[in-house]
Parts: C-alpha cells; structure tokens; sequence
C-alpha cells in the first residue's frame, strides 16, 4: 500500500480532486510548449476543481453529445493523429469526457470552454477497423454515449484494405511466392502451399499472381504479403570504416574478464549452416577423448540434409564468434543449435526466416534454447512493422533472447534493415577496435521514432573460422559479425543469472555499455559499446544499477461501488518506466485507460466512470512497461453493484 503521506485515496472529494488533477496535468505536460493553451488548462482545472467538489447526487439527466466528428477518419501509420471531437452540454457540468476507440480511451478537453471537447488518435494502432465511441458524464455520475464515425487504419503496404500488398496487385500468370495470414487452413486455392508458418498463423505458399485476388477473398484470409528476400550482413574485409573517435579502444568480447563461458545455454544460430569439423567447433571442451558435441542440432531447411555442412562460410564465421573454443568464441561452453536457412549465396526468403523461428519457438525446450543469433537482413520498405518483427517480438515473448543486425545500409539515418526495428530484440550495430562506428553500420531512428541501434561492439576486421578448413581463420566486416558476440554475452549472462528475463537481460547490456559519441544513447551508437566484463560486475555486486522497473502496489478507491461511481486507480511504480496502463475486463467489455504520474511522485492515476457499465465482476489489471520491453501486471477483482437512485 502506498504511504500515507502519499495516498491519494481515501475520502470521495479527494478522490474527485486527484481525477481532476490528473486530467489537468496531464494536460499541462501535452501542451507544455504552448504557455497560452498551458494558462488555458489551468483556468480548466480551477473550474473543474470548484464544479467536482459541488457534486448534484440529485440530479438523473446524462449529458447530452451532439456533432460528434472524427478527422481524418482514415489513418495510416505514420500519419499525424486524428482529432476527435464533440459538442457536449449538460445542466450539472461535466466531469469527464472520453472516446472509446476500439478498446482504448482517449481523454478529450474543452480548453475554449465553448463545449467543444476534443482529443486526439494516434496512427500507431493496428491495422484495421476501429468503432468509436463518444462518453460524457456529469457532475452526479450519468452518462451517455453517442457512436461517431469508425476510424479506419491501414496497413501502408495495402492502402486500398482488399487485403493484398500493393506491389502484389495487378500481376500476370507468373507464380510468385506469398505469405498468407489466415484464420484457417486455405485448402481452396489454386497456389502450392510451401510451409505453415504458425508463429504468424499463415502460410508461405507459390501462387499464380493473377489468382491472387481469388485467393484474398477466401474466407478466413486476414493478408496476402510479398515473401521478400534476406541477405547475410557481413562480407569478407575490406578495410572500410570511419567515423567519431571514442575516448580509448572498446572492451574486446573475447577477452571479457567475467569467469563464465555460457556452460549449459544453447544459442540457435540462423544463418547459412556450419562446418562442425572445424577445431573451434568440433567439441566442448578440445578434448578428442570425450564426447560432447558443440553442435547438437542441425536443420537444414535448404538442401534437407543431415549432416552440419556450409556453403557459404558466414555461417562457420558467426558460430565461431558465439562458441568457439581456443579463444575464438565469446562463450566457448555454450551449445550450438544451428538452421541453414541461407543459400551457398547467402539469401533466404521470409517465409524460411519465419520457418526457422518457429522451429525454435517448439523445439525451446527440447534443447534449452535461450538465445538466437540472427545475422540476416532485408530491405524495409513501409513504416509498419514487418511480419519478421512481430515474429521476432515473438520470440522474445515466448523467452528467448533475440539478437539481429542494424544493418549494412548506413552511414545515412532511418537506415535499419528489417527486423531491426522490433522493439524487443536487442538490435546491434559495428565499430572497429579502436571505438570508431562502421561506415556503413546502419542508423537509427526507427520509423515510429525510437532509438536503435541498441548496442554496438567491434564488427570491422573480425578473425574467426573459415568453413572448409582444420584451424584456418579468415577476416570478416559488418553487422553481422558484431551479433554473435552480443548473443555470446547473452549466452555468458544466462549462465550466471539464469532467471533473467529477455527484457532483463537487454536492460543489463544496455545500462552497463560504454556511452560513445553524444552523451546518452543515440541513433549511433545506440547505449554505447558492449562491456560484459562490467554487466557481470553489475550483476554480482551492485544489483541496483541494473534493477528492473517495478510495479510495487495497486490500489483502488474501493473495491466495490455502485453503477455511477467514479473509481479512482492508483498505482505505485518504481524504475525506468515507459508506460502505464489499467485495463477494465468484464463479462461483456473490456477498454484500456492510460495513468498518469500527475504530480512527478511515482504514483500513476487513473480514473473508470463507471455510469455505462453493468453490474457484475470486473478484473483490474495494471499493466508496467519499461524501457527495456519489461513488463510488470498486477490485477485486482472489483465488484460493480447496480446503481442506488
């Protein structure tokens, strides 16, 4: 429970006052930039504050909501927001005013004090069909709702919503090779259905391009999608780098002075195979004597053979970097879980990078997989998240630590290769040994803003081993060879701390790099140069520096109240926090309030009008995002009773 010097919760006018606060600070800190809308708000609040604490209980006639309005009602992402908007009057005054789109709410205002409420709709929802509804309730609790136009969001590779990618449209007999996403199994097609891809609930098929359109329309199609190329993100030595110097030469990986080897982690790699006859990755321990294998799964989703084989060498290079024993690898006691999805040229379709994925996602536990290397890239070409981040994201989800290449595209911004931009991998960018960025290491900001890369380490001039040989080296730049050594660290992590989370273990290596460049993270460098040795130190000794947000208590104004009431919802939180939430469940509704931190105190406020929902059992779930991708829930049950006047 929160501290009585700081509860907000207790008599109603204080839970009347502590909504109101909420919304006009909220306020404040929206319009900030504004001093004239800022006094505005102000005025709002004192109104409000003197209105609240008058409350009619008298009084039994909801508002009424005229002129309901949304502009634009089409979205795509990326796209400035919608403006949703309503003339609202009622004899009582008002106490809040909101809209429902979907399941979300969004708060609207009356600045000009004219009874024009408005608020507004991001472009960052899901593609799709969006019900809005417009919510006013007055000072003694009635409520009315009024339906305004649906806002409808597009995905920006089918702008016209028949389902199909545009570039997919208008094409001739010629078989192309497509992802479909579906509710059901497609039987009735005319295509040849390639693989299931269940991580997605789709399937990569072969289909003429002009049957497409047929294919699109059948029931339980949510999407037909191009099964774009990939490419490996490393290429053989070129001496080509440049960029800002750093203060002294970064932490070699290889070298970190941690203790630990990642014994008893298995990293998969997805890449273009490997040679397992090479010394560095013939066994554990260098000892011919035992038998304990490095390699211990090999999927060949190319040619469909079983013995561990590479036709390309980018494979062999990258596993040696993870694994490899005789100081090539940076977590030489790891396993190897390996899936040749790239040809002897180094490309892949999605369809087989998503193939690869799952495999992993069903076999996680079989071989104890907690960390995937994924040195492979492709061109994005939309601002929405792509198929291969969401199953990315995924992955993560499901508890294993993803680890992708910025990208060989830069040195200009926005540069990222797909799936670079998921948030919840840890996204990896090259320098050279002396702490200069790779020219060519892909830039961030990611198409909704973000900062990416996450994290960068030595990936220009990288020995390790070449494929087809005993003990040969060869020398490798890019991308690509700076992941492995991040997914090694991860591998060293999990050794040690093996209750860590992804999210847990992202957070770690980020707050402990060494900042590069302008101070704090950047589009660059992202948080700095990879420093395992001082992650692990960290970890050992000073807990505290690398402390996950925490969601400390929730606590509610009752636990029951009556159709009408205002609840207010509170929530104490400590950490580095991105977003707050509390989500209203019950048997026929379900919608997600934003909290506020109003007054800077850790404290996260909300208020649920109650005057349109029926009586029954409700869950209140508080949900805690982090910086890092955590996430932290705690949920209450609530009681809602049918209304007493």
């Amino acid at each position: 429970m929160v501290g009585p010097e700081k509860r907000l919760i207790g008599r109603k006018a204080i839970c009347i006052f502590s909504a109101a606060l909420a919304v006009a600070l909220l306020f404040s800190i929206v319009f900030a930039e504004d001093p004239f809308i800022s006094d505005r708000a102000t005025r709002w609040f004192q109104k409000e504050f003197r209105a609240l604490m008058e409350r009619d209980h008298t009084d039994t006639t909801p508002p009424v909501i005229t002129n309901p309005r949304i502009f634009p009602y089409q979205l795509k992402r990326g796209d400035p927001r919608a403006e949703i908007s309503a003339n609202v009057h009622d004899g009582s005054g008002i106490s809040s005013v909101y809209a429902e789109v979907g399941r979300k709410q969004v708060l609207m205002f009356d600045l000009d004090g004219d009874g024009r409420y408005i608020g507004y709709c991001g472009s960052n929802l899901p593609p799709g069909d969006y019900d809005v509804n417009i919510v006013a309730v007055d000072r003694a609790g009635n409520a009315a709702v009024t339906p305004c136009r649906a806002l409808k969001v597009l995905d920006p590779l089918d702008l016209n919503a028949n389902r199909i990618e545009d570039s997919l449209e208008s094409l001739g007999p010629e078989e192309t090779r497509v992802i479909v996403l579906h509710d059901d199994n497609v039987t009735e097609s005319d295509g040849e259905k390639l693989r299931s891809i269940d991580i997605l609930r789709g399937s990569a098929m072969l289909v003429p391009g002009n049957k497409i359109p047929e294919l699109a329309r059948l029931r339980g199609v949510k999407g037909i999608y191009r099964d774009q190329k990939l490419r490996v993100l490393g290429a053989q030595c070129e001496n080509s780098h440049a960029g800002s110097d750093m203060p002294g030469p970064p932490e070699n990986p290889r070298r970190a002075a941690t203790g630990l080897t990642g014994k008893g982690v298995t990293v998969a790699l997805i890449d273009t195979g490997v040679d397992a006859g090479h010394e560095t990755l013939d066994d554990i321990d260098d000892d011919p004597a035992t038998s304990d294998p490095k390699v211990v799964a090999f999927v060949d989703m190319v040619n469909k053979l079983e013995k561990p084989y590479d036709d390309n060498g980018h494979g062999t290079h990258c596993a040696s970097l993870i694994s490899g024993t005789k100081g090539m690898g940076v977590a030489p006691g790891s396993r190897l879980v390996v899936l040749k999805v790239m040809d002897r040229d180094g490309s892949c379709y999605l369809s087989d990078a998503l193939s690869a994925l799952d495999w992993c996602a069903k076999n996680k536990d079989i071989y104890d997989i907690r960390v995937i290397s994924f040195s492979v890239g492709g061109d994005r070409s939309s601002d929405r998240p792509t198929l291969l981040d969401e199953a990315c994201n995924r992955m993560a989800e499901e508890g294993i630590v993803v680890v992708v290449a910025a990208g060989n595209s830069g040195p200009s911004p926005s540069s990222i290769v797909v799936p670079g931009e998921a948030e919840e991998v840890i996204t990896v960018g090259a320098i050279d040994a002396r702490g200069k960025i790779f020219e060519r290491s892909s830039r961030g900001p990611t198409s909704d803003g973000r900062i990416k890369p996450d994290i960068v380490t030595i990936g220009v001039d990288v020995p390790s081993a070449l494929a087809g040989t005993r003990d040969d080296e060869s020398c490798m730049s890019g991308t690509s060879m700076a992941v492995p050594q991040v997914a090694g660290a991860a591998a060293i992590i999990l050794e040690g701390f093996g209750n860590l989370t992804p999210a847990d273990v992202k957070r770690v290596l980020l707050r402990s790099a060494d900042d590069l460049g302008d101070p704090g993270a950047d589009n660059t460098f992202g948080w700095g140069a990879m420093n395992i040795t001082r992650a692990v130190l960290y970890l050992r000794n000073d807990p505290e520096m690398v402390a996950g947000p925490e969601l400390k208590s929730v606590d509610l104004s009752s636990n029951e109240a009556n159709v009408g009431d205002l609840v207010v919802i509170e929530a104490l939180v400590a950490g580095e926090v991105e977003e707050v939430t509390s989500t209203i469940t019950g048997a026929e509704k379900e919608v997600e309030i934003p909290m506020v931190d109003f007054d800077l105190n850790s404290i996260y406020t909300t208020f649920w009008e109650t005057g349109l929902w029926k009586p029954g059992d409700y869950t209140i779930k508080v949900e805690l995002r982090g910086r890092y991708g955590e996430r932290v829930c705690r949920s209450r049950p609530f009681r809602l009773n049918p209304r007493t006047r």
